[in-house]
């Protein structure tokens, strides 16, 4: 193999396919990469078994060919590499790196020894805005379960034109404690049939990593598409292919535990919010995480205290709809996870009672709410 290419596009390439590669007793490939020349280009590729990642450099190709050598020493040394001309040479010796001059041997693995990727069809997929896409994944990776117990709720839930939403693909995570929804328009040319499928939580942090690499990159795509197969998916953006396994468990009816109305709106400063309750939550119970949340006429008063720390409260100008006179307790770091996933100035908290799920939405805008449930006194 002998490849030609820009120390920047290289480097780039190697950023985001290292990043799931990784040290394996049993199986040491996996954490190298493979480069194979392929339609004029040079494709890079890495695997945890679980997912992989590929990302086409452009480049010149001298000589077709591949190899595997470690993906985190090889994207270290190109990251030292002075912009410019790099090439990729395969010898009897390794991965010979030549660059201004200087050369370096990489030793690696025949790409014989690396497991294979399946190659999955794009057809009768989904298409969606890639900027869209990564606020979305922002605004609910966030709520999946780390507890492995229950696998269905290790990932984000995705229902493309599902629940009567046309053209729309509807993402939710939850940990049982906690539940983000959003919704997502769905771009022409997607497939009109319904479709669901649980994304591993790691996966869905990959694709947002991917597209935040390139979010200035004006040469790439606006659009994602997205495939299915019963057990896998696959992502493409512009050069970039993430195929990942599926969770294959079904994900429980969570519309059932979001009350269908409530009976009071408070709607607040989101900034204000975030730094009452982090002022809060210094003289909440440590293992509870409690912060109360108390709506009368004067406004919302958020309280904590602790028998060895103290106590601390603060009012908050709000504006209120409906029933006033409530009171809801919960755990201050799932509310402050929530108003950090809004981009928006002001909040919304619908409520009920302090035994009843409490809502909260952006104030301005639709399409997004993040669900908490109450710590019961």
């Amino acid at each position: 193999m002998n490849f030609a290419c820009t120390q920047e596009n290289l480097l780039q390439g190697l950023s985001l396919v290292s990043h799931i590669s990784g040290k394996n007793a049993n199986l040491p490939i996996l954490g190298n990469v493979l480069l194979k020349t392929e339609n004029g280009g040079l494709k890079l590729s890495t695997t945890n078994l679980e997912m992989a990642v590929s990302a086409m450099v452009r480049g010149r190709v001298e000589q077709a060919g591949e190899y595997t050598v470690p993906a985190k020493l090889l994207q270290d040394y190109v990251s030292l590499l002075p912009s410019g001309k790099v090439e990729l040479v395969v010898t009897d010796q390794g991965l010979e790196v030549r660059a201004d001059g200087s050369s370096t041997t990489v030793r690696g693995m025949p790409s014989s020894e690396f497991p294979l990727i399946p190659r999955l069809t794009k057809e009768g997929g989904f298409r969606l805005n890639a900027e869209a896409l990564r606020t979305a994944i922002g605004q609910v990776a966030f709520a999946v379960s780390a507890s492995e117990s229950r696998p269905e709720l290790s990932g984000v839930a995705c229902f493309f034109h599902g629940f009567d939403q046309k053209n729309k693909l509807t993402m939710v995570a939850t940990d049982s404690y906690r539940l983000s929804e959003k919704l997502v328009e769905l771009e022409n040319g997607s497939a009109p049939n319904e479709a669901k499928c649980i994304v591993p939580a790691r996966a869905m942090q990959e694709i947002g990593r991917i597209l935040t690499a390139y979010k200035d990159d004006v040469g790439m795509p606006e659009a994602v598409e997205w495939s299915l197969t019963d057990s896998q998916m696959v992502m493409s953006y512009g050069n970039v292919e993430l195929i990942s396994r599926l969770i294959e468990a079904s994900f429980p009816d969570y519309r059932q535990i979001i009350p269908a109305k409530f009976t009071s709106t408070i709607t607040v400063a989101r900034g204000e919010l975030a730094k009452a309750i982090r002022a809060a939550s210094l003289f909440a119970k440590q293992g509870l995480f409690d912060v109360h949340f108390e709506v009368s006429e004067g406004g919302l008063r958020i309280s904590s205290s602790d028998s060895g720390t103290g106590a601390h409260a603060t009012t908050l100008k709000v504006q209120t709809e409906g029933e006033t006179e409530k009171k809801v307790t919960m755990n201050y770091r799932y509310v402050s996870d929530g108003i950090a996933a809004m981009g928006t100035d002001k909040v919304s908290l619908k409520l009920i009672d302090g035994m009843n799920p409490v809502c909260v939405t952006p104030a301005e805008g639709e399409g997004y709410r993040y669900i908490v449930m109450p710590i019961r006194q």
